[in-house]
């Protein structure tokens, strides 16, 4: 089976021009914004990814099936059935499953495919966090705490929430990709990070600086699911999901470099 992998940091100058702002002590906006850069032609591969492809069509599905009236059947049709006994974890724990299944039928499993599951599982997640204060927890949880929970994204508003989740964990997790490659150089006595827990601040840091700029993709996908909510789920084409996934992933980089300016 295929598989693609980013590989060790290039020795193009853009590359030695990140290596020096992290031993610099460049904030993380910068370093962002230099990863983006010197990563440019392997990040354009994004949209063509298989991972990518098959994480939006199931952003899509799940964003669907919650303003179904009938969320379980939708659930079903994408691969995800749901019994009378299962709990929001069991829903979770069969996202990461079924994305795994159909990225394995691909047989072009990435970088960009574990990068992307993990920020689906972690967007699905915090939504099945946000439950009321009655709701049980995620593993005391019923069939109808799963379609409940489904169901917020049937408000714009939280559709735009969940989705800037996933796409604030995919470019973290595509930035950290790249910089656990380097980071590792810049632990010790003297060099960037004196501790492993400056370099866990750091990493704290980075994560909450693409959180941040993220901002402007809740309200892009807000917008974009408006004209969509009514659709039934086989009216909005693989093709547009991945179309709005990829326009959504380049508003996320340009705000990251307008932020380091």
């Amino acid at each position: 089976m295929g598989h693609s992998r980013i590989g060790t940091l290039p020795a193009t100058r853009k590359w030695r021009e990140v290596v020096a702002l992290i031993a610099n002590g460049a904030d993380e906006a910068k370093i962002a914004n230099a990863v983006m850069l010197a990563a440019g032609r392997t990040l354009a591969r994004v949209r063509d990814d298989a991972g990518f492809r098959e994480a939006m069509r199931m952003v899509m599905q799940l964003a669907l099936a919650g303003s179904s009236q009938n969320p379980g059947i939708e659930l079903a049709a994408a691969g995800l059935p749901l019994s009378e006994n299962s709990t929001q974890v069991d829903m979770v724990m069969a996202i990461g499953d079924e994305y795994d299944r159909r990225i394995e039928n691909t047989r072009e499993r990435s970088d960009f495919s574990e990068v992307a599951s993990a920020a689906l599982v972690a967007a699905v997640t915090e939504l099945f966090n946000k439950r009321e204060p009655q709701q049980r927890s995620l593993f005391e949880s019923s069939k109808e705490d799963v379609t409940t929970a489904l169901q917020q994204l049937k408000q714009p508003k939280n559709f735009g929430k969940f989705f800037r989740g996933f796409v604030s964990g995919i470019t973290h997790g595509l930035l950290e990709n790249f910089l656990s490659r380097t980071n590792g150089t810049h632990l010790g006595e003297g060099k960037r990070f004196a501790t492993t827990n400056q370099q866990r601040q750091s990493e704290a840091a980075m994560k909450t600086h693409c959180y941040e700029s993220s901002k402007i993709v809740e309200k892009f996908a807000a917008d974009w699911i408006e004209k969509y909510r009514d659709r039934k789920p086989g009216e909005i084409s693989r093709e547009k999901a991945e179309g709005f996934g990829w326009v959504a992933f380049r508003k996320m980089t340009l705000e990251m470099i307008k932020r380091a300016q």
